[in-house]
């Protein structure tokens, strides 16, 4: 009699033992599974830090961008009244040399200066 359970209690132990390296086995597979899954979050976050510092680059130029528009913005008004300032003066001063006329009566017009041939037309 011992021989037959020595076999059952080695055959239950080779169960056991195969059972084990079943587990270690799984263990060692999640392990991997799990290390590489933190490796691809760690690439996803670094990513999203990527992405995250990049829409900043961009809201920073779209708020320069915005400030040199205001700017010019400004300029083309200053221009615009300069040259609206420009336009009246011209007016007024075409007005002013309209009040005179060259003198035909003076034989040498085209060689006296301008003051000695001109006359009040108006």
């Amino acid at each position: 009699g011992i021989a037959a359970p020595a076999q059952q209690m080695a055959a239950g132990a080779r169960t056991v033992v195969e059972a084990l390296e079943r587990v270690t086995t799984v263990v060692t597979e999640n392990t991997a599974a799990t290390q590489h899954m933190a490796a691809n979050a760690a690439q996803v976050t670094s990513a999203v830090d990527s992405i995250a510092a990049v829409s900043q680059q961009q809201s920073a130029a779209a708020e320069e961008v915005s400030a040199s528009a205001e700017e010019m913005a400004a300029q083309v008004e200053q221009i615009s009244a300069q040259a609206q300032q420009l336009a009246t003066t011209g007016e007024q001063l075409n007005q002013l040399v309209a009040r005179f006329a060259i003198d035909a009566s003076v034989p040498q017009a085209r060689a006296l200066p301008p003051h000695a041939v001109l006359r009040r037309v108006a």
